[in-house]
Formats: C-alpha cells, sequence, structure tokens
C-alpha cells in the first residue's frame, strides 16, 4: 500500500483536477442514500463527491451512538452531511437541530436539506457561544468552506457579522432532554461553548454525549481543563480516528477501533465524551 500510494495520489489529484474543471456542479449520493449538492473544488464535497461519504469513522460513531426516536444538535453542520445522516437514524420520531453559522453556507445547508425533502430537521442561522452577541467570521476560501473562522488569515479575507447564542437557550426543553448527540466542529470556537455545557449540565439529558473537534494546538491551558472538566463530570473520553488526506480515503476499509484517552492530546483530535458504557455496536471493535 505505501509503494502504491504516491502513484494513487498523482492520479487522484490528476482526475479531481479534471472533475473541477469539467463538473463545477453535480449532487451526489451519500453512502446513507442522501443526496448533497457539491461543488468538488471544496475539500468536505469533494470528498462526498468521489466517495460518498466525509469523516467515515466519525460518522460510524453517529451510527452506533444515535437511535430512532433520538434528538441530535450538529453544531457547525457545514452544507448539511451529518445533519442528514443523523435525520435518517434518528427517524419520524427523532429531531436535528442543525446549527450553521455563515450564511451562505447555511443557504447550501438548507437547499440540501429540501434535496431530501426533510421534516425532523430544524436549521438554525446562527453561531454557538457562551453569551448572546456578536460574532465576526472571517470567510473566503472556496476550497475549504468548512474553514470559516474568528480568526483572519490570507484565505479568510471576508467578514460577516453572525448572532451569537448560548445552546441551552437555542434548544426547547423537550430537545435538550431528550438530547442524545452533541456533534461539535466550529473551527477552534469550541472551548466557550464546552465550558458553558459543564455549567449548565443539569439542564440536558443524562444520556447526552458529544463529538467534538478538539484543537488543543490552539489553546493547551484551556483544553486541559475541559478535558478534566468532563472526567470529573463523570465522562470518558475516546479517540476516533480521523484524517483529511486522499490517501486515507482512498484506502479506507473499515472503522478503527475507538482508543480511551487517560490525557488531552496534544494535537488536533476528534473526541467521543461518553458517561456510560460503549454500546455494544462500538465496543465490538474494540
Amino acid at each position: 500500500m505505501l509503494r502504491r500510494a504516491p502513484a494513487q495520489l498523482f492520479l487522484f489529484r490528476c482526475y479531481n483536477h479534471l472533475i473541477k474543471l469539467l463538473v463545477p456542479s453535480s449532487i451526489a449520493e451519500t453512502s446513507f442514500g442522501a443526496k448533497i449538492h457539491c461543488e468538488p473544488v471544496d475539500l468536505i464535497q469533494s470528498m462526498i463527491f468521489h466517495f460518498g461519504v466525509w469523516e467515515p469513522d466519525i460518522s460510524w460513531v453517529v451510527r452506533g451512538i444515535v437511535e430512532r426516536g433520538d434528538v441530535v444538535v450538529d453544531v457547525g453542520a457545514n452544507i448539511g452531511f451529518d445533519s442528514l445522516l443523523a435525520s435518517i437514524v434518528v427517524g419520524a420520531t427523532g429531531k436535528v437541530v442543525s446549527i450553521e453559522a455563515v450564511p451562505a453556507t447555511f443557504e447550501k445547508l438548507k437547499s440540501n436539506l429540501a434535496l431530501n425533502a426533510v421534516e425532523n430537521v430544524r436549521p438554525l442561522n446562527v453561531a454557538v457561544s457562551d453569551t448572546r452577541g456578536s460574532l465576526t467570521i472571517y470567510t473566503g476560501n472556496p476550497a475549504n468552506v468548512g474553514a470559516s473562522s474568528a480568526l483572519k488569515s490570507k484565505d479568510r479575507t471576508i467578514a460577516v457579522e453572525i448572532d451569537t447564542h448560548p445552546l441551552d437557550e437555542l434548544l426547547t426543553d423537550d430537545e435538550r432532554k431528550n438530547l442524545r448527540l452533541i456533534k461539535m466542529d466550529i473551527e477552534g470556537g469550541e472551548p466557550s461553548v464546552l465550558k458553558r455545557f459543564l455549567r449548565t449540565i443539569e439542564m440536558y439529558s443524562p444520556r447526552t454525549c458529544l463529538i467534538v473537534e478538539a484543537s488543543p494546538q490552539l489553546d493547551q491551558s484551556a483544553w486541559k481543563e475541559l478535558f478534566e472538566g468532563f472526567h470529573a463530570a463523570g465522562f470518558s473520553a475516546y479517540l476516533i480516528e480521523n484524517s483529511y488526506s486522499p490517501i486515507w480515503y482512498l484506502n479506507w476499509r473499515k472503522p478503527s477501533p475507538l482508543r480511551l484517552l487517560d490525557a488531552m492530546p496534544n494535537e488536533q483530535t476528534d473526541i467521543l465524551f461518553l458517561r456510560e458504557a460503549l454500546p455494544m455496536r462500538l465496543s465490538g471493535l474494540n
């Protein structure tokens, strides 16, 4: 595999380059049967277009955690891949709250929800934070729409002012009481949201678990404090394998075992925080 990798990557990049030129926009079908408008110039949409999946190990964990009738909150929903997956898993008796801050991306999210005629997803165009207020988010990188951030860079030059709300205020009492999963990927904005979650944890169902993209390289002390806070609240932490390399997608065959963490990693890591034993569908991997 290692010797084939350079050739695989070269061929994939050539093919992907042609696709970007010849197919600027298309409707792709996901591995779970949903349809998504894709512009292959974007990283996430390119992977969905080519492979029908985004972050496959995370998708596996979502399927292993969530059941029919549950409530799922997708914070940083992007164009809606995980919201559509959760919509199918929770079924007609469940609900998904799909939150995307960037207005242009939110419109794509709504378009994909409409394309699939889903009726159990509540989309919200706000930013989640620890307080009510406003936040400047920088966008403008067509190659990675999901990289929009409160941090300005040479690739993110378009400033958009977004209203912010605490998560507990965005959810209804019924949604909080039946909440099973919070999936959160908000490009470094997670610590303030998670600190408030821990302060208000009694408002949520005791079954609530979280899948979080942690970026400790941005703030080691904040993430160490959060890791300890979740541990004190009775959560175990599991590492979910993830990679954005095309080679990983080309050679992906099945989910990797979840690895129990006893300390906060030092680099970007996708983590499952769970207050109960791993469901059988996931523990069978270990």
